[in-house]
C-alpha cells in the first residue's frame, strides 16, 4: 500500500494546486516586499527618496525666461496647485550658487537652512522648523548651460507620517488579503477545472484495467481527453494492437503446432498397437519427422522474438560457404549440385550470424529437395541481394500467395516438409528489414533475398 506522502508526490492534480499556491504566496511575498521597500518603515529613507522625487517634478515642470534664470512652472504642471493646498507641509525653492531664492512655492519666501546655519549646498538633506513644524529639507544641484542651479524640496513630518500609516499600511493589508483570497479562490478554480478535465483519463484508467487477454480487441477512448495525454493513450492503443497480433498469431502458431504433431503421433500409436509387428523402419521415419517438426518449431519460436539477435558485421560470403558445406551430403544423397558464385570482395551486412546461417540453410534445402536427380542449385550473392535458384518444376501460380505461410505445403509437395522452413526464413528477413521473395524463372523456382529494402 503507497504511504500518503507518495500517493501525494504522484497525483498530477495536487502537485499542481501544490505549485499554483507555492507562485502565488511568492507573488504576494514580492507586491509586499515591493511596497515596503517602497512605502517602507525607514523613515529617513523614504523621506529622502520623496525629497529627490519632488525635486525631479519641479525641474521638469520649470520654465525659463531668455537670461535662463527660472520664473514660473508650465501652466499644464500639477505642481503650482499641490504647493498651494498643501503649503505648510509641502515647499520648495530654485537656488542660484550664491543662495539666492529665484523661485518659490510661496511668495517672498526665504532660503532654506538648518536652524542657526548659512547655506550649504553640500549638505544634500538637513532638518529644520518653520511655524512649528518640523520640515526635512533636500538640497539638490540642477546643471544649466552657464549657470549652477539648486533646487531645495522640503516636507513635514506629519505628512511622511500619514503617506504610511494612511496609506502603506492599509496597501500592504489590501495586497495580503487580495493575495489570499486569490489564492484560494484559483486554487478551488483548479481543482474543480482539473477535475473535470481528468475524469476523462480516470474513466480510460477503468476501461484498461477491464483489458483481459479475451477482450484485446479493446481500444481505450480519446474523446475529451486533454491534447497533452492523447498521446499516451494512442500509444497504449497501438501497444493493445500490436499485443493482439501477436497473441492471435501465437494462439494460430500453438493450434498449427498442434495439429501438425497431431498425425505422426497416431501414427506411431497405431504402428505399436499392431501386436508388436510394427515396422521399425516406419516408426524411426515417423519419430524423424516429428524430430524434424519439434527442431522447426522451436527455431519458428527462436527467430519470432527480436531481442533473440544479436547483430553484428558478417560476411555473407562465408555462411554461404558454410551452409554449402553443411549441405553438402544430402546435395550427394540426392543427386543435385551446388554452385556458389559469390563476389570477391566481402559482402558485409549487419545482421545476426546463426540467424543468416539458418535461413540460407532452409533456402538451399529447400531447392535441393524441389530439385530433379542431375540437376544444379546455384545460391548467387551480390552486394544488395542473394539468390537460391533450382531446376525444378517451379511453383503453381496458386501455391505463390501461401508459400510462406507457417505449416502450409502444396498439395503435389513429394518430400515430407512440415510447411515451416520458408516460414523461418520470411521471420528472419522481416526481423532484419530485408524483403523475400518467390518467383518462377525459365527453369526452377528462385528465391531473392533483397538487402536495399533495410
Amino acid at each position: 500500500m503507497r504511504s500518503p506522502r507518495l500517493r501525494w508526490r504522484r497525483s498530477l492534480r495536487k502537485q499542481l494546486i501544490a505549485t499554483y499556491v507555492a507562485a502565488l504566496l511568492m507573488a504576494t511575498a514580492g507586491v509586499a516586499a515591493l511596497l515596503v521597500a517602497e512605502v517602507g518603515w525607514d523613515a529617513s529613507g523614504l523621506t529622502s527618496k520623496r525629497l529627490v522625487q519632488q525635486a525631479c517634478w519641479i525641474e521638469q515642470g520649470l520654465q525659463f525666461d531668455a537670461t535662463g534664470k527660472p520664473f514660473a512652472l508650465a501652466d499644464d504642471h500639477h505642481a503650482p496647485w499641490v504647493y498651494e493646498s498643501a503649503s505648510e507641509d509641502l515647499k520648495y525653492r530654485v537656488l542660484n550658487a550664491a543662495g539666492d531664492v529665484l523661485l518659490a512655492s510661496e511668495p517672498n519666501a526665504s532660503l532654506l537652512t538648518p536652524q542657526g546655519q548659512p547655506f550649504d549646498p553640500s549638505q544634500p538633506m538637513f532638518e529644520t522648523v518653520i511655524g512649528g513644524l518640523r520640515l526635512f529639507v533636500m538640497t539638490v544641484p540642477m546643471q544649466r548651460p552657464g549657470a549652477a542651479l539648486y533646487i531645495q524640496t522640503a516636507r513635514s513630518e506629519r505628512i511622511d507620517s500619514l503617506e504610511r500609516h494612511a496609506l502603506g499600511s492599509p496597501l500592504l493589508k489590501v495586497a495580503i488579503w487580495v493575495g489570499l483570497g486569490s489564492m484560494v479562490l484559483f486554487g478551488v478554480a483548479v481543482y474543480v477545472t482539473l477535475s473535470s478535465t481528468l475524469r476523462p483519463l480516470r474513466r480510460a484508467s477503468e476501461a484498461a484495467s477491464r483489458i483481459e487477454p479475451n477482450n484485446l480487441s479493446t481500444r481505450l477512448e480519446t474523446r475529451d481527453l486533454p491534447a497533452e495525454i492523447t498521446p499516451l493513450v494512442d500509444a497504449f492503443n497501438l501497444a493493445l494492437g500490436r499485443l493482439e497480433r501477436g497473441f492471435r498469431v501465437q494462439q494460430e502458431f500453438l493450434a498449427g503446432a498442434a495439429h501438425e504433431l497431431k498425425t505422426p503421433l497416431a501414427l506411431i500409436r497405431g504402428q505399436i498397437e499392431m501386436n508388436g509387428n510394427a515396422d521399425r523402419a516406419t516408426l524411426l521415419r515417423d519419430v524423424d519427422l516429428m524430430a524434424r517438426q519439434v527442431h522447426q518449431l522451436l527455431h519458428l519460436a527462436e527467430v519470432s522474438e527480436a531481442q533473440n539477435y544479436v547483430y553484428a558485421p558478417t560476411d555473407l560470403c562465408s555462411v554461404a560457404s558454410e551452409v554449402m558445406d553443411h549441405l553438402g551430403r544430402l546435395a550427394d544423397r540426392r543427386q543435385v549440385a551446388l554452385h556458389l558464385l559469390s563476389p570477391a570482395a566481402h559482402t558485409l551486412h549487419k545482421a545476426d550470424h546463426s540467424a543468416m546461417f539458418v535461413l540460407i540453410r532452409n533456402l538451399v534445402e529447400n531447392a535441393i529437395r524441389h530439385s530433379p536427380a542431375g540437376g544444379v542449385v546455384t545460391l548467387e550473392l551480390s552486394p544488395n541481394r542473394l539468390e537460391v535458384r533450382d531446376e525444378g518444376a517451379g511453383i503453381a501460380a496458386a501455391d505463390l500467395p501461401h508459400l510462406f505461410a507457417r505449416f502450409w505445403r502444396g498439395a503435389d509437395q513429394r518430400d515430407e516438409g512440415v510447411g515451416l522452413g520458408l516460414a523461418i526464413c520470411r521471420e528472419i528477413a522481416s526481423v532484419h528489414g530485408w524483403g523475400l521473395t518467390a518467383r518462377n524463372a525459365k527453369s526452377g523456382a528462385v528465391f531473392s533475398l533483397d538487402f536495399q529494402l533495410a
